[in-house]
């Protein structure tokens, strides 16, 4: 789905070794979103907590809800290829069976509070995911708008 990044943002990733550090290249990715023109829309929903269950069964249904969205004319923002340097940057807190607020505190707030995505629209099961609670709440809080997945696309995403 990542085909607003380029080569040269997803290997920065792997340099990256601070939270700080990802806000440039999504912000990057997003101001190139910009100038080609359109809504920008980022889908919200369990990746780590809640949702199927386990990171790989949410992340495998989260590219289909977003496949399907841009298929109908949605222009999405694909904040997946951030993940693995998440999940690399907060290993330490999933020993300690904690939740990595940095996530959130340092990379989502700093990406919604530069107002480059436009709609933040949340699956069914978002409740069931402490970072798409906290995300509802902060772009609630920015004044982005906030929406819901339409139930009627989830047949065509369901297995």
């Amino acid at each position: 789905m990542n085909n607003h990044w380029t080569e040269v943002e997803t290997l920065a990733l792997e340099k990256v070794v601070k939270f700080e550090e990802m806000v440039p290249v999504g912000v990057c990715v997003l101001e190139r979103m910009r100038k080609i023109g359109g809504n920008i829309v980022m889908i919200c929903g369990p990746m780590t907590t809640g949702g199927r269950g386990s990171l790989t069964a949410n992340m495998e249904y989260f590219k289909k809800t977003q496949a399907f969205a841009s298929f109908r004319g949605l222009f999405i923002f694909d904040q997946t290829p951030f993940e693995g340097t998440m999940q690399r940057l907060s290993e330490g807190h999933r020993h300690r069976k904690q939740y990595c607020v940095e996530i959130l505190h340092i990379f989502y707030r700093q990406i919604f509070s530069r107002r480059l995505i436009d709609e933040l629209m949340f699956l069914p099961d978002w409740a069931s995911s402490t970072g798409a609670s906290w995300e509802r709440q902060e772009g609630t809080d920015l004044g982005l708008k906030i929406s819901d997945y339409p139930r009627e696309w989830l047949p065509f995403i369901e297995d």
